[in-house]
């Protein structure tokens, strides 16, 4: 029984082999089509593989964007940015190119790459794609240190749905609630511990200043019994935990900063995901 079934299997497997031996899996066709599915099932690493041997025998505009997409998606950015780029003015996906152009130097953090491409590109054109790469070109002030402009012009190509949490953002930006080290430094140089409760760390704070406090007492306590070594010994002690408690006031503002600031940058890049802004899917498949 088991040798009718081996020989039925081979039998079969023999016959679908014929039949898809007269297949011509390297025509522009079957190469397109299993592009699309690859590209459709998410893998664009060898969609841009098949994409590329597409294009070298039957070139097209919507061929092309592919292939700069695929590479985006990979986060393959230098290979995008040259496809993207090389998509000519008269293509029908002009204006999507260089709006994924722009893109992928937000993605890369050229911000000045950004702008400058951005006023090149579109500045004589308006159109959806001009308002799209405008809100790039403003949010990449967000990431930077650079001046910012009027909240009004910065505000105006986003729609009054995005307006509110847009601005949150600005003022955020504008005005961080930062807190000042050297300030820090020395309200804990006047009263022990105040500079870290001023930085956030209340617990600290207050832990710093009966800490500083306590050792103070003894050592002038040991001064006034007349026990001068012991004495010295919990000065020394004091001090040390004085000169710690300053420097550690001054850190601890530093490392509140650093949290604003991880905190905005990860809220913005929050936001700017869950509105697609990086990467938009075309629909290219049904």
């Amino acid at each position: 029984m088991k040798v009718v079934f081996l020989f039925l299997l081979l039998c079969i497997t023999t016959v679908r082999f014929a039949q898809t031996g007269n297949i011509d899996f390297n025509s522009p066709n079957n190469i397109k089509k299993f592009a699309d599915y690859l590209y459709c099932d998410d893998d664009y690493f060898r969609a841009a593989i098949e994409y590329e041997r597409l294009a070298d025998i039957n070139r097209s505009d919507t061929i092309e964007f592919k292939i700069a997409l695929s590479y985006s998606y990979i986060k393959d950015y230098y290979s995008a940015i040259q496809k993207f780029s090389g998509i000519i003015n008269s293509s029908v996906y002009f204006n999507e190119a260089k709006l994924e152009e722009m893109k992928v130097n937000f993605l890369i953090n050229d911000f000045a790459g950004l702008r400058s491409y951005f006023k090149n590109s579109f500045i004589a054109v308006v159109n959806k794609y001009q308002t799209e790469g405008e809100k790039l070109f403003n949010f990449s002030y967000l990431f930077t240190d650079d001046e910012l402009p009027s909240k009004d012009e910065f505000l105006l190509p986003f729609d009054v749905n995005e307006e509110e949490k847009i601005s949150s953002f600005y003022d955020w930006k504008k005005e961080p609630p930062y807190k000042k080290g050297t300030l820090a430094g020395i309200m804990s140089a006047v009263i022990p511990g105040s500079g870290k409760i001023y930085a956030g760390e209340t617990g600290d704070g207050i832990v710093s200043f009966l800490t500083t406090t306590v050792f103070a007492f003894i050592a002038y306590d040991n001064f006034k019994a007349g026990h001068t070594t012991r004495a010295w010994i919990w000065t020394s002690v004091a001090a040390l935990f004085y000169a710690g408690n300053v420097y550690g006031s001054v850190a601890a503002a530093q490392v509140h900063n650093a949290k604003i600031t991880f905190e905005f940058n990860d809220g913005l890049n929050v936001y700017l995901n869950k509105k697609n802004y990086y990467i938009t899917k075309y629909e290219f498949c049904d």
